[in-house]
């Protein structure tokens, strides 16, 4: 959201508030502005109005995190769907191709963490649902990784120090 989102953003969350009994107070607004800072007003809109529905408490922004998550677990089935297209060109000529990829960045991060395209391509059909369930949640887990990344942007430096000074401390050279 933008500052000039506040005023819609305030008119969302009063109401809530005011449905659901609840009195704010401006610091607990503050806090609730910086949490959804994320978020578009208008996807901030259309998920006040599915956890209005859902919630009986005032909803948390951990409430909107849970339903980007279950968004997120919609889209994974479509990732999914785009990495078994992409599998399908991993064998040629009775060889698995290392260069396949699906197009997209987050889909390809989680095929590499099951094993490749050529894990998929050669799952045996009783096996595929585990893998895909595999995926799911290494898609999920990348996604999300991304997100945050994306939104914390200088605390990127600190996650490749700590990563570097992991590899110096645990014996790699």
């Amino acid at each position: 959201m933008t500052p000039e989102d506040y005023d819609a953003f305030l008119e969302v969350v009063l109401g809530f508030a005011q449905l659901k009994g609840r009195p704010l107070a401006a610091a607990t607004i503050e806090l609730y502005w910086r949490a959804m800072q994320g978020w578009s007003i208008e996807a901030f809109r259309e998920g006040a109005e599915v956890l209005l529905r859902r919630c009986e408490w005032m909803p948390t922004p951990k409430d909107f995190e849970d339903l980007r998550r279950t968004a997120t677990e919609r889209a994974g089935v479509d990732a999914w769907e785009m990495a078994r297209r992409a599998a399908r060109s991993a064998i040629a000529l009775g060889r698995v191709r290392e260069d396949v990829t699906s197009g997209d960045a987050l889909v390809d991060r989680a095929v590499a963490t099951i094993g490749g395209y050529g894990s998929i391509a050669l799952c045996e059909t009783a096996w595929l649902h585990a893998l895909e369930r595999r995926f799911l949640q290494a898609y999920i887990e990348v996604r999300e990784v991304a997100e945050i990344r994306a939104a914390l942007p200088h605390f990127g430096g600190t996650w490749r120090a700590v990563g570097a000074q992991d590899r110096r401390t645990f014996g790699r050279g």
